[in-house]
């Protein structure tokens, strides 16, 4: 079973940046993963060549990407992957705020093919999403690797809530 999760790509351009307690997210997260991007599951609908002007990147809609799920941090997930909306990019972007993060990083909706992401979701009844409880909170952060320091720190706020 595939479930679409929906980011909400024009929220995420249109958004003001606001912290968002990182403590928070984790308890009110339904599923934690670490999860690499492979590829577009369906592609954006792109622009057709001599029907006006070409848009700008960050204007080109949005696609749902596969990810494979490499671990599963809160929650329940057996699927080996699972799809998120958003953009296939070139470069890599790393939040630069010190862990633990309370903004996401610049580009939250793009995606750079197989690197490795932090995806704390929510499930609203109807889909997963990534942009909740605010579309600039940090919950689809790149990571380098299990022993990235954002990861390490929600893996202990996990542990703590467990208990």
């Amino acid at each position: 079973m595939k479930i679409r999760i929906a980011l909400f790509s024009l929220l995420l351009l249109g958004a003001s940046r606001h912290s968002v307690d990182p403590e928070l997210l984790v308890r009110r997260a339904h599923l934690i993963v670490r999860a690499t991007a492979l590829s577009y599951y369906r592609p954006p609908v792109l622009h057709r060549l001599g029907r006006g002007d070409v848009p700008a990147q960050s204007d080109v809609p949005a696609g749902t990407l596969r990810f494979r799920v490499d671990e599963v941090i809160k929650g329940k997930w057996t699927d080996p992957t699972i799809d998120l909306e958003g953009r296939i990019v070139n470069p890599d972007d790393y939040n630069a705020a010190p862990v633990p993060y309370t903004t996401a990083r610049k580009s939250p909706g793009e995606y750079v093919q197989g690197r490795e992401y932090l995806l704390i979701l929510h499930d609203t009844g109807t889909e997963w999403t990534t942009a909740y409880p605010s579309a600039t909170a940090p919950t689809n952060e790149q990571i380098h690797g299990s022993n990235d320091p954002w990861v390490t720190w929600i893996r202990e706020r996990v542990k703590q809530e467990s208990r």
